[in-house]
């Protein structure tokens, strides 16, 4: 007798796939007519430099299937941060796709998107059929690589590398900056009480490292996971910039959990932490992040990630 395999959770088993952060790819070609074809994926691999094979994986259900099995060429084209709407043209059912973003003929003629930080020409190398895909293993006979931060994609949602990091580096080079954290502990957040009474989000007027430290010597495990927040505060002239992660550890008789369900509000020190914390709290509700950007009354928000979990 066959041993009785184990059943998988098919909903659950493309969740653990999404925990692998990638970049996001457009991936195009020519059909036998000449119109150019394309989606978007984020199963691109390298296989090896020699030869210079790569390889991307496109589902049976894919409406272009039959043009990139029949095609000799096809390209791959890396998307940078700033072609998250190119990359949801290629995702979509829309037609006429290359009307509607700018692109330019490559080797063999292949289409090749405008302002990638990289792409591949390829000449077909094998098709391997793989469950409902099919595995496109290509020949590598050009390339080109910009520089520029790539677009991500994590748990079903965009990130970007570059914004981040961007925002928090010009804020840093101010002379009066306060880095500071939102970290949760399950269904509470981490304040720090002051000798007025008053609480405030965990803060130093240093890096994000200095509080690490800080945190950690008085017995708090933490890990920073994402930028929540860069603004500048009017009233008190100077940054923030505060950061989302989760932290561990007891409390003591200085930094204290609490349930922003619950929390009375006027005991917030500050105005404009009190409005993230508010902002938290929805968002939280919602199981989507966003990061904000401007000053402590008015500003942008860019959708982060989603928290599995709390919705």
């Amino acid at each position: 007798m066959k041993p009785k395999s184990n059943v998988i959770n098919l909903q659950e088993l493309r969740a653990a796939f999404g925990r692998f952060a990638t970049g996001v790819t457009v991936i195009t070609t020519r059909q036998e007519n000449g119109v150019p074809r394309g989606f978007t994926a984020n199963s691109f691999t390298s296989v090896s430099l020699d030869p210079p094979l790569l390889l991307v994986c496109l589902a049976k259900s894919a409406h272009s299937l039959e043009s990139f099995i029949q095609a000799k060429y096809f390209a791959v084209n890396v998307l940078s941060d700033k072609q998250k709407a190119v990359s949801g043209l290629f995702a979509s059912r829309v037609p006429d796709k290359f009307d509607k973003c700018e692109w330019h003929p490559g080797p063999n003629n292949t289409p090749l998107i405008n302002e990638c930080i990289a792409q591949f020409s390829c000449e077909k190398e094998n098709t391997v059929d793989a469950g409902d895909h099919i595995i496109l293993i290509g020949r590598i006979v050009d390339f080109t690589k910009n520089d520029g931060p790539p677009l991500g994609y994590f748990n079903g949602d965009y990130f970007s590398l570059g914004l981040a990091d961007s925002l928090a580096e010009a804020a840093l080079n101010n002379n009066r900056v306060r880095v500071g954290a939102i970290l949760r502990s399950g269904t509470d957040i981490l304040l720090e009480k002051l000798e007025s009474g008053g609480l405030r989000v965990p803060s130093v007027y240093a890096g994000i490292e200095v509080l690490h430290s800080k945190l950690m010597n008085i017995g708090f495990k933490v890990v920073i996971d994402f930028l929540y927040a860069v603004f500048e505060d009017r009233l008190s002239v100077s940054q923030g910039v505060f950061y989302h992660g989760t932290v561990s550890g007891e409390e003591n008789e200085n930094f204290m959990f609490y349930d922003l369900e619950k929390l009375d509000w006027l005991l917030i020190v500050d105005n404009a932490e009190c409005q993230m914390l508010k902002r938290y709290r929805d968002e939280y509700r919602h199981g989507a992040f966003t990061l904000y950007q401007g000053n402590e009354t008015e500003g942008t928000y860019r959708l982060l990630k989603n928290l599995e979990g709390t919705a």
